[in-house]
């Protein structure tokens, strides 16, 4: 005889990500945070430092990651210190009206493809020195005002990272990169899907890697 069994204590496991929300004072911090700007404006860096010394360098110089961690304690502080969110306001303004200037009309927009893009440690999507090469690249384009897409991938593993075993031999170690942890925002379409962008290859081309 079969009996029927109940499946209600089944356990049933899905995958949960929990975002931490900024108060509305500190919202300006987060938009900072996922614009690359802040890489090469020494002010801008020393905010994100300034508001944990120890967190800013426990999370390898990720300013989306510090503000992900940043107790209520501190957020609290934060927000009483008149000078710090005087200091905050300042770097916002210069990071609006820097995104404000128009681009250049007398140079024809640039894509740009490469394999690796040098922009901070924290985004492991570089190995070496022409990968840091490639991100002053677009560095000095953005600087300069010029309408240049740097087309390249987000590496699930990038870079790796050694340590020393008992016996003094080196270790590499393959760290996965949480995508919802750095400093980058995903282009979505109006409908809110992600954007797909499609590079037509030459067919012959095609049928030879596809067997490598």
């Amino acid at each position: 005889m079969k009996l029927s069994v109940s499946n209600t204590n089944v356990p049933v496991w899905r995958d949960i990500t929990v975002k931490a929300e900024l108060p509305a004072q500190l919202k300006p911090l987060d938009e900072l945070a996922k614009n690359l700007w802040w890489v090469w404006n020494s002010e801008a860096k020393t905010l994100f430092r300034t508001l944990n010394p120890d967190l800013w360098r426990k999370t390898g110089e990720n300013p989306v990651m510090l503000l992900q961690q940043l107790g209520s304690d501190r957020i609290a502080q934060i927000i009483e210190d008149e000078a710090l969110m005087a200091e905050i306001n300042r770097v916002y303004a210069d990071f609006r009206e820097y995104m404000s200037k128009p681009m250049r009309k007398d140079v024809a927009p640039i894509a740009y493809f490469s394999m690796e893009y040098g922009l901070c440690n924290c985004l492991k999507i570089y190995s070496g020195g022409l990968g840091v090469l490639a991100g002053d690249y677009i560095k000095e384009a953005s600087d300069s005002r010029i309408d240049m897409t740097a087309v390249g991938f987000l590496y699930r593993y990038g870079y790796f990272t050694q340590t020393l075993s008992v016996d003094g031999q080196q270790i590499a170690n393959y760290e996965p990169q949480n995508f919802n942890q750095l400093p980058i925002e995903q282009v979505l379409e109006k409908d809110g899907r992600p954007m797909i962008l499609e590079v037509p290859t030459p067919a012959a081309w095609s049928t030879a890697t596809s067997g490598a």
